[in-house]
């Protein structure tokens, strides 16, 4: 294991979490994501393996000064991995690169706020983890028509749900997967598994300049 490589990038957030605890501000080009759970004016920060009914609302609210390519995905035993943004199928007033400012994820769609939620039959954990970057990340481009992915265009009511990819190939990462399709997926997930508190400066990654990542776990509600 190379500890100089992981040192590093905990080091740097480190420092960044003390200004943004600080001045509520991350350094320049640092971008920052918050996960949300509720809807209205219920809503709380997410906590990490905070138990969560099924069909909760879940939102990531993503802060940076510069324009950022994100990506979103989850991961779970019963589901495998998921896509949730940015999604062909998914209509949404928010596209790939974000502009600079605050943007919450999914966005909004003819005017109406609208939110990915905890899936119903989930018994274990699921991990949601994001992706932010200075340019389009070539190992996720090439993932997202290949993920069962989110929708709110395959049904006449606009409701959301999960499809298969629009191209009609099995998909892959399927039910019962254990880890994320993609190493920088992975890395996410592993650097942030222990934080108790995943909101704030996202990690910057250990192999990819100009990449940083965040992700949360939460338990389904008994």
């Amino acid at each position: 294991m190379n500890l100089r490589r992981i040192a590093l990038p905990l080091i740097a957030v480190a420092v960044a979490v003390a200004v943004w605890k600080l001045y509520g501000v991350t350094p320049t080009g640092q971008p920052a994501c918050t996960w949300r759970a509720g809807a209205d004016t219920d809503i709380v920060q997410g906590q990490n393996f905070a138990e969560l009914p099924a069909e909760s609302k879940i939102r990531a609210s993503f802060h940076c000064d510069e324009a950022r390519y994100v990506y979103v995905f989850s991961l779970s035993d019963e589901d495998g991995a998921l896509l949730l943004f940015p999604s062909t199928m998914l209509k949404t007033d928010l596209a790939n690169p974000l502009a600079a400012g605050q943007n919450v994820l999914p966005g909004k769609h003819e005017g109406k706020d609208i939110a990915w939620t905890t899936r119903s039959g989930i018994a274990g954990i699921t991990t949601y983890v994001a992706v932010a970057a200075k340019e389009p990340v070539p190992e996720l481009v090439v993932l997202l028509p290949k993920l069962r992915m989110w929708t709110n265009s395959s049904l006449p009511s606009g409701d959301l749900g999960v499809t298969n990819p629009a191209n009609g190939e099995k998909p892959l990462a399927g039910p019962h997967t254990r880890d994320f399709p993609a190493a920088v997926l992975q890395r996410a997930a592993a650097l942030s598994a222990n934080e108790p508190r995943p909101n704030g400066p996202m990690h910057a990654d250990s192999e990819l300049p100009g990449v940083w990542t965040s992700s949360w776990r939460v338990v389904p509600k008994k």
